[in-house]
């Protein structure tokens, strides 16, 4: 192996080991994300080892909610990988453009040979598209982003100090070659005085000052001064081969006053034209949130379960994301953004405890090292701020500001208290109970002193049973949704809430269909789980005791059976349909496809109504539950369904073998056999003709 091999070797050996620490070190500090982190280092790998073979940036896209750790995961990893000072971070969500033109700057005057990392945040506000037209966003800002993704170029305009009275200073030659002053070589030869009173701006002359123009030398008769040299050195004269002054002054002395001119004219268009700044050895990372690949960005709901998001979000692909950003971005730039997408999905309850975990455990650390004091936390203060924090699709920022209010902001009074009570105190015990910070203070694993901190979770105060008639008809409504779900779809709800901590939202019940299709024969089924609420409430409070609160439910029944009847062809006609009159590949004649529409509403509603009321018993022992009590889990849903249900239903799972293929198997043997046969047939005719 050759010398040269053999330190490349060793060098990508280096690397590639750090690189491995690099990976562990992220797994420890970033929770629910490892998949995240093993793509970021996979895919960032010949950037790091190989980066001098690298012609063009290498693009990495990061798309994810907020507070997932994607900005500051590439922020960790650079400094790990000693990349701290060569990172630069461009805030693209900044309308002003400041932060982008500021960082521009600091970006542009790094060596363009060296690798460097670029980290284009919030990348979603880029968009060249907008609206349902498509229409085209003009922005400088995209114009260089783009040209930075695509070949690693960009244009950048540096305003060169004292350029506006150099511009001034050549006006003010060109007047004076006008109205007589000659140069040759360089030199004034024609007209001195009224050059030399102009540039040294002399108050005075008379005829008697002839004898002491004759004695100034020849370097101030220069037509262009010699102060300049290093302005135009700086402003072009070096994209032209002049590095030193003194070959810009011979070089200058050679000019007449036109050619003189002429060259200071050049020098001002090299010096406000932009450069090309290179940077095909940088590391472009692209991050943003995708709202249309995220549907649940917007759903700020605390009340159902994170697992529930995480496992949505897992269930995001590449071609969805790509479809996202169709909806901001050109094909062809889409096309520059690679391959390389991570996607993110949102924390689960094990991630966000353990990350209430690592901030308990920092604030341990920090006491423990300023007061010799060690603090323990109980379960219940972990659950309290798992409840009171943890907003779904939001991310880690809500929790660790919870963690914040609840006990760093309580520091000060756990320790005056010692101080104040002048107790001995080792070991310091946290817990939580019906609205207090419970503070158990222990010497030799001996309790010696207890205090009571009043802290406010508002979260928790609005999930109490409320026990009054607005619960008692929640309770009711979405009892009715419920049993509807478990019995027409043989689907058992996740979650059944009847008090919610959201204002706009009495209660709700989530479910997961296991199956990604929908076939004809459930759309009057699944029309009667969406007004499952309103029939449930007629059931048992009686029809002139319905209330207003099924106007959602009663859109989202009338908008499924509108998407299936005119777009999907589940109706008598399969023909698409628009009230729009301008689309002209739609029919319009929308009349009796709503008189189908109507039909099966009515339909849905009826069968609410029958198999409720064949439920009854189920119904009514669900809603009682749920007057008294907020929530019911799967599990102890299920159970609840089991025991008080009179129809005979087997509850769906797992639905990938449903129906579908055992049905195309069956029917292809079946035919596979029946030519068999007769292929068998027609040879043993053949062979007795």
């Amino acid at each position: 192996m050759s010398e040269k091999l053999n330190m490349l070797r060793e060098e990508f050996v280096n690397k590639q080991s750090q690189l491995e620490k690099v990976r562990t070190q992220l797994k420890q500090e970033f929770f629910g994300i490892d998949k995240a982190i093993d793509q970021l280092i996979d895919n960032t790998r010949s950037w790091y080892i190989l980066n001098d073979y690298q012609e063009r940036p290498l693009i990495v896209n990061l798309w994810g909610l907020t507070g997932v750790g994607k900005t500051s995961l590439i922020q960790r990893m650079a400094e790990l990988i000693d990349y701290s000072d060569l990172l630069f971070r461009f805030d693209l969500g900044d309308k002003s453009n400041r932060a982008f033109n500021n960082g521009l700057d600091d970006l542009c005057e790094k060596n363009e040979d060296k690798p460097v990392v670029i980290v284009l945040d919030e990348f979603q506000h880029t968009r060249t598209l907008k609206g349902p037209m498509r229409e085209e966003v003009n922005a400088d800002v995209n114009r260089k982003v783009w040209d930075l993704i695509d070949s690693g170029k960009i244009e950048y305009y540096q305003w060169k100090r004292g350029l506006l009275d150099f511009r001034d200073h050549v006006k003010l030659l060109k007047k004076l070659l006008q109205v007589g002053v000659r140069v040759e070589n360089g030199i004034v030869t024609k007209n001195f005085k009224l050059y030399h009173l102009e540039m040294e701006r002399a108050e005075f002359w008379s005829d008697d000052d002839n004898d002491e123009l004759k004695k100034i030398d020849k370097r101030s008769r220069k037509f262009i001064k010699p102060e300049y040299y290093s302005n135009i050195i700086d402003y072009g004269g070096n994209q032209l081969g002049f590095t030193l002054q003194n070959d810009l002054s011979d070089y200058l002395l050679t000019l007449n006053g036109e050619e003189s001119i002429a060259f200071l004219d050049r020098i001002i268009r090299i010096a406000q034209k932009p450069d090309i700044k290179i940077f095909t050895k940088a590391l472009i990372f692209v991050v943003g949130n995708l709202d249309e690949a995220y549907d649940i960005s917007g759903n700020l709901n605390a009340d159902i379960h994170a697992d529930v998001f995480y496992e949505s979000t897992l269930k995001i692909t590449l071609p969805k994301i790509k479809s996202a950003l169709a909806n901001r971005f050109r094909l062809e730039q889409i096309a520059r953004l690679g391959n390389n997408h991570i996607i993110y999905p949102s924390l689960s309850s094990k991630a966000y405890y353990a990350i209430i975990t690592k901030e308990l455990k920092d604030i341990s650390s920090k006491v423990l090292k300023s007061f010799g004091l060690k603090l323990d936390f109980a379960e219940s203060l972990l659950h309290v701020i798992y409840k009171e924090g943890v907003f779904p699709t939001q991310g880690a920022r809500p929790v660790k500001t919870t963690v914040n209010y609840m006990l760093q902001s309580n520091l000060p009074k756990l320790i005056s208290e010692i101080i104040l009570k002048n107790i001995h105190v080792d070991t310091v015990r946290l817990s939580y109970s019906k609205g207090y910070l419970e503070v158990f203070y222990d010497m030799n694993e001996n309790e010696v002193h207890f205090k009571k901190i009043k802290v406010e979770t508002p979260l928790e105060t609005m999930r109490k049973p409320k026990t009054d008639d607005i619960q008692a008809i929640t309770a009711v409504h979405e009892s009715g949704h419920a049993t509807l779900s478990a019995i027409l779809l043989k689907v058992v709800p996740e979650n059944i809430r009847s008090v919610t901590s959201d204002p706009d939202s009495l209660g709700f019940v989530y479910a997961k269909w296991p199956w990604k299709y929908i076939a004809k024969h459930e759309i009057e089924k699944r029309v009667a789980v969406f007004l499952g609420g309103i029939a449930a409430e007629e059931l048992v409070f009686g029809k002139d005791y319905i209330t207003a609160g099924a106007s959602s439910d009663i859109k989202q029944a009338t908008n499924f059976v509108s998407k299936m009847f005119k777009f999907n062809g589940m109706g008598n006609n399969v023909l698409g349909y628009s009230t729009d009159a301008s689309d002209n590949f739609l029919c319009h004649d929308v009349s009796e496809i709503e008189l189908e529409i109507k039909q099966m509403v009515t339909n849905g509603l009826k069968l609410a109504k029958e198999t409720l009321q064949t439920e009854m018993k189920l119904l009514l022992k669900l809603s009682d539950y749920l007057s008294d009590n907020t929530s019911i889990n799967k599990t102890d849903l299920e159970q609840f369904i089991t025991a008080y249900k009179v129809t005979d239903v087997k509850f769906i799972e797992q639905a990938d073998h449903l129906y579908y293929r055992k049905v195309l198997k069956d029917k292809a043997n079946n035919k596979l056999n029946e030519i068999s046969k007769n292929q068998f047939e027609t040879i043993t005719l053949n062979k007795k003709r």
